[in-house]
């Protein structure tokens, strides 16, 4: 009699332990990150202990994480999972095992899909924003380029004027040598003439 009623006060708690893991994880689902930190382990680690569970104990993709490579999310039951197995309470781990075999309802399944598609939204945004923020880098170095290159043709183009200016003025400045020296060689002429005709009015008045 005392046996029939162990067995009826553990299947009791069982079923009690079971409600209690339907109403805390069914429904939960975090990110990669929070999702490693709560386990206590490393990046590897986790991801061995996720492979255990879906390769050896068979647990559904499903129930265990979900979203892309980029934006993977876990199940609050992953989590119990990986925490019961790491501390070998096969008891607790067998229990969430057959939890975790058992199919979502209606709602939880409307809930999981809603989840997804905000983790896909999500997943959309950050990449909408990486690509945002590089084209934004992209297009500023761009200008930025675009900006150097003008500056160096402006450079470029003000010592070209320079250069040019200072041919000009050096034109100018041969020009006027040149009409210098042409005035001055026209009035050497001129003395040299009046001075030959001053000589030859002399010889003749000598005569």
């Amino acid at each position: 009699m005392q046996e029939a009623l162990d067995v009826e006060i553990v299947s009791e708690s069982n079923r009690v332990e079971s409600e209690s893991i339907r109403e805390s994880i069914r429904d939960e689902w975090i990110g990669a990150a929070t999702a490693v930190r709560l386990t206590d382990l490393t990046k590897s680690a986790f991801q061995r202990a996720i492979s255990h569970l879906l390769g050896v104990r068979g647990c559904r993709v499903d129930s265990i994480r979900r979203g892309d490579a980029k934006n993977t999310r876990y199940s609050g039951l992953a989590i119990e999972l990986i925490k019961a197995h790491k501390s070998g309470d096969e008891v607790r781990l067998q229990q969430l095992l057959e939890f975790a075999a058992k199919p979502a309802n209606s709602s939880q399944s409307s809930g999981l899909a809603v989840i997804d598609h905000v983790a896909a939204l999500e997943g959309k945004i950050a990449n909408l924003r990486q690509t945002g923020a590089a084209n934004s880098q992209l297009n500023g170095d761009r200008i930025r380029g675009k900006l150097a290159e003008i500056t160096r043709c402006n450079q470029t183009a003000q010592q070209r004027n320079e250069a040019l200016n200072d041919a000009e003025l050096l034109a100018a400045e041969n020009r006027g040598m040149e009409q210098a020296l042409a005035i001055f060689a026209a009035e050497e002429a001129a003395k040299e003439s009046a001075l030959a005709h001053l000589r030859a009015a002399k010889i003749s008045g000598n005569q």
